[in-house]
């Protein structure tokens, strides 16, 4: 084993290999295969409806108003305890 043997064993020769996932951008496929894919397993989303959306809309912002609310009153009652302590 001479000098540049050495250099690329172990560690070295790990770092510099190539295992690249053989998907997407990085791989060496043509771009235009990729956005087919892309295509393809687009196709295959399955979208809410109509009703599923409202419902999870509204949920969303029943949750978000019920943390809001719950904040607001811990922050009111942070602050009439330093406003206690500041006398």
């Amino acid at each position: 084993m001479d000098n540049t043997d050495k250099k690329k064993s172990g560690f070295m020769q790990w770092l510099t290999e190539d295992d690249s996932p053989e998907i997407g951008i990085a791989s060496k496929e043509p771009i235009g295969d990729y956005f087919k894919g892309v295509q393809t397993e687009f196709k295959k989303i399955q979208w809410p409806d109509k009703e599923q959306v409202k419902s999870e809309f509204l949920t969303v912002v029943i949750i978000v108003a019920i943390i809001s609310v719950i904040v607001y009153f811990i922050d009111l009652g942070l602050d009439k305890i330093i406003g206690f302590i500041k006398g």
